[in-house]
C-alpha cells in the first residue's frame, strides 16, 4: 500500500477531531514511508498513551533528523504526557536551541515548568513567547496565570493592561479585578468598572472584586450594586458571604443600631473566616472586646494548626486594647521570632514598646523598618519604598475669577495625615446640621476624571470652562458623584468632606461650588512625623522622607492661601486639644453653622467609629501626649533643615 496525499489528509483530519485511534488506523501500513507521516503516527501512539512504541519511533527521528524543530518539540510535548519531565524539558529546550524564534516551544516548556510550580521559569519562558509572537492571545493568558499563581499583583496588572487583554478576554479581566483589588488600586477600578462590569456581566469574579473595591473605596453604593449582582451570579455556597456583605454595606448606608444587630447575628452563625475577620475587625475597633475574642476564638477553631500562628497579631491588638500591653508585645516578639520582616507585627511591637515607655527600643523598631524597608512583607501597598502618593502638587493655580451658581455648602478638611483632621471631624459629628462624608476618594476621581476630559489643567489645576451654565453642569455631576458613596447626602446642610491630602484639587472644586471653605489642620511637624513613622497606613520610613513630603504639600498649601483667601483657614491641633469649645465655636463661626439640634449616635454604632483615629481622638487626651515626640531625641537629632523651618513657620 502507498502512501499517497489522500492518506495523509484523512490522518490529519482526525488527529484535528481528536480520533486518534483512527490516525493509527489509517497510517500503520503506510507510516514508514515518510518521516512527517512517522512523526504523525507517533504522536497518536502517545495520546492515547502507547508511549513505548511512539518514543521508539521519536528516537529513530531523532537520530535521523537531529535539527528537526518539530520532531523535539513534539516528543517533548509526549514525554510530559508521559510524566517524564526532565526528559521533556530537554527536548523542548533543543528545539529553542535549533530556532530560537519557535514561540510555541518557548510556550511549551513555560507550561511545563508552571505544571511543576517552577513559576519563575514559566514566567522566564513564557515572556519569551510572547516576545516572538505579541499578538497571541494564549500566551498571553498563560502569562497572566503564571503571575497570578505567583501573587505578583502589580507585575499582573501591568501585564494585562499593557498587552489590552482585559478590553476582550474574559479570564484576563477576571485576573485584572483581583490583581488591582489586592494592591488596592482602587482608582484604576473605578476607572474600569463600568466597562468590566457591561462586558462581562455573567462573570461572577469580577463583580464580586469590583464590590470589596468599592467598599475599600466607601463607594457604598456601587459595592451594594456589584452584590446584588455577584449574588444572582453566584453558587449556593457564596450566598452567605455575599447576603452578610449586603447586610454590611445596609449598616454602612444607615448605620442604625438594629441594622448593627442584623449584621452581628449573621456574623455569630457563620464558619466563613473571611467573614469572622471581618466581624473581629469591626468588634476591635469599636472596642467591643469581648465580641472581638468570641470571633476570633471561632476562626482559630476553624483553621488548621499551621494557618494559627497569622492571628497573633490579632491577639496583640486585643492585649493593647485591654491595657495588656507586656503580654502584646510578648505575642508580638514569638510572631516576630519567625517571621522578621512582618511590617504590621512590627508597627504593633513599636506601639506596645511605647506603652511601656520603652522608647529606646521602640525607635530601634523605627530604625530596623526604615532600614530593611525592601525586604519587608505587608498588604497595604505594592511598593513599599514609594512613599506617600502626591501626584499634583505642584500645581500653580490662578486666582478664581469664574464660578457656578450652586449654593451647596461644603467644609474640605485637609492637612498632612495624623495632622488632626478625624478630631475636627468628630466634633462636628452630631451637629444634625451636617453632612459627614466618610474619607473618601471622591473629590480625587472627580478631579482626574475632569483631567481627562480635558476640563482642568494638570499643570495649574485651574477649571478650563468659564461659561456658567457649564459650571453649574459640573458641580451638579459632582453632586450626583457623591451618590456613589452616600445615596442620602443633603445639600441643604453643610458637606463635610475630610480627606487630608485634597490640596491640589481645592481651587477646582472651590470654582464649583463659590460656598465652599477649606479648613486646614496643623500640628507640631514632628510629632506629626512621629506618627506617620508608628502607623503602616502612611508609607513614610524616615524623618528625612516625612520632611519631603511634608514640605511638598505644605509648599502646595502656600500656593493656594493667596488663592483661597478668606475662604481658608488653618487651625492647630494643639488648640483644639487644649480648648475644644473654643475650636468649635470658631469652625462654626467661619463655616456658618449654627449650633442646631444635636444627633443622637446609636451606641457608637455610626461607620465613623470604626476607624483607629476615632477611637483614639474619641480618649482623654492629655497635653503631655502632644509632646511624645521628645521621648525620641535622637530621632529628631539630626532634625532635616526642613522640618525645623516649619515648626518655626506654624509658631511651634
Amino acid at each position: 500500500m502507498k502512501l499517497t496525499q489522500e492518506i495523509i489528509n484523512q490522518a490529519m483530519q482526525a488527529f484535528g477531531a481528536g480520533e486518534f485511534s483512527r490516525v493509527i488506523s489509517t497510517l500503520s501500513p503506510v507510516y514508514e514511508q515518510h518521516p512527517m507521516a512517522q512523526m504523525v503516527y507517533a504522536t497518536a501512539l502517545g495520546k492515547v498513551a502507547e508511549f513505548t512504541t511512539s518514543f521508539e519511533i521519536f528516537e529513530s527521528l531523532q537520530s535521523d533528523y537531529p535539527q528537526n524543530t518539530d520532531v523535539a518539540y513534539n516528543y517533548g510535548l509526549l514525554l510530559k504526557e508521559a510524566e517524564r519531565f526532565d526528559d521533556a524539558q530537554k527536548q523542548l529546550s533543543k528545539a529553542i536551541a535549533i530556532n530560537p524564534n519557535y514561540h510555541v516551544a518557548f510556550h511549551a516548556l513555560g507550561n511545563l515548568m508552571s505544571e511543576l510550580g517552577r513559576y519563575e521559569e514559566a514566567q522566564l519562558a513564557y515572556e519569551k513567547a510572547i516576545a516572538k509572537n505579541p499578538k497571541n492571545i494564549q500566551y498571553g493568558q498563560s502569562l497572566s496565570k503564571c503571575l497570578y499563581q505567583q501573587e505578583k499583583w502589580s507585575q499582573l496588572v501591568a501585564h494585562i493592561k499593557r498587552e489590552g487583554l482585559h478590553l476582550s478576554d474574559k479570564l484576563s479581566a477576571e485576573l485584572y479585578t483581583e490583581a488591582c483589588y489586592r494592591i488596592h488600586s482602587r482608582g484604576e477600578l473605578a476607572k474600569q468598572s463600568n466597562m468590566l462590569s457591561s462586558t462581562y456581566s455573567d462573570s461572577y469574579s469580577i463583580h464580586y472584586f469590583l464590590a470589596l473595591s468599592a467598599l475599600e473605596s466607601k463607594r457604598y453604593v456601587h459595592a451594594k450594586r456589584h452584590l446584588e449582582k455577584s449574588l444572582s451570579l453566584a453558587d449556593s455556597s457564596d450566598k452567605e458571604e455575599l447576603l452578610t456583605y449586603l447586610d454590611y454595606v445596609s449598616w454602612l448606608l444607615n448605620a442604625t443600631k438594629d441594622n448593627l444587630d442584623v449584621l452581628n447575628r449573621k456574623f455569630e452563625n457563620t464558619d466563613n473566616i473571611q467573614l469572622l475577620e471581618l466581624a473581629f475587625n469591626i468588634n476591635e475597633n469599636r472596642r467591643e472586646l469581648a465580641e472581638a475574642e468570641k470571633f476570633l476564638g471561632k476562626i482559630q477553631l476553624i483553621q488548621a494548626e499551621g494557618d494559627k500562628e497569622q492571628h497573633e497579631l490579632k491577639r496583640s491588638l486585643l492585649a493593647f486594647a485591654k491595657g495588656e500591653f507586656e503580654e502584646g508585645l510578648r505575642i508580638n516578639e514569638h510572631f516576630l521570632v519567625k517571621q522578621p520582616k512582618s511590617l504590621p507585627h512590627l508597627y504593633q511591637k513599636i506601639r506596645n514598646l511605647e506603652k511601656l515607655k520603652r522608647f529606646s527600643d521602640a525607635e530601634e523598631v523605627i530604625r530596623f523598618i526604615a532600614h530593611n524597608v525592601n525586604n519587608l512583607h505587608s498588604s497595604k501597598f505594592a511598593d513599599l519604598s514609594s512613599g506617600v502618593m502626591l501626584n499634583g502638587f505642584d500645581v500653580s493655580p490662578s486666582p478664581i475669577v469664574n464660578a457656578s451658581s450652586n449654593s451647596t455648602n461644603i467644609l474640605f478638611i485637609v492637612g498632612f495625615p495624623r495632622s488632626g483632621t478625624t478630631l475636627i471631624e468628630s466634633l462636628l459629628l452630631k451637629n444634625a446640621n451636617v453632612e459627614l462624608l466618610e474619607e473618601t476618594d471622591a473629590v480625587e476621581t472627580f478631579y482626574n476624571q475632569m483631567v481627562e476630559r480635558e476640563i482642568v489643567d494638570p499643570e495649574t489645576g485651574d477649571i478650563k470652562r468659564t461659561n456658567q451654565s457649564e459650571l453649574d453642569a459640573l458641580a451638579n455631576d459632582y453632586l450626583e458623584h457623591l451618590t456613589a458613596y452616600s445615596p442620602s447626602v443633603n445639600s441643604n446642610k453643610l458637606i463635610v468632606d475630610k480627606m487630608p491630602l485634597n490640596f491640589p484639587y481645592l481651587p477646582a472644586m472651590l470654582t464649583l461650588f463659590p460656598n465652599a471653605k477649606v479648613l486646614c489642620c496643623l500640628r507640631n511637624p514632628k510629632a506629626v512625623a512621629l506618627s506617620c513613622l508608628q502607623f503602616e497606613e502612611i508609607n513614610l520610613y524616615t524623618v528625612e522622607q516625612f520632611a519631603e513630603a511634608y514640605n511638598k504639600v505644605f509648599t502646595c498649601w502656600e500656593k493656594m492661601e493667596p488663592i483661597l483667601r478668606d475662604r481658608a483657614i488653618s487651625i492647630k491641633y494643639e488648640d483644639v486639644v487644649a480648648d475644644p469649645e473654643s475650636s468649635i465655636a470658631s469652625i462654626y463661626q467661619f463655616s456658618g453653622l449654627t449650633e442646631g439640634e444635636t444627633k443622637t449616635l446609636e451606641s457608637n454604632s455610626s461607620p465613623l467609629f470604626q476607624t483607629p483615629s476615632y477611637y483614639q481622638v474619641s480618649q482623654p487626651v492629655y497635653k503631655s501626649s502632644m509632646q511624645k515626640y521628645e521621648n525620641y531625641p535622637t530621632l529628631f537629632s539630626e532634625c532635616p533643615p526642613l522640618l525645623d523651618e516649619w515648626e518655626q513657620k506654624w509658631g511651634y
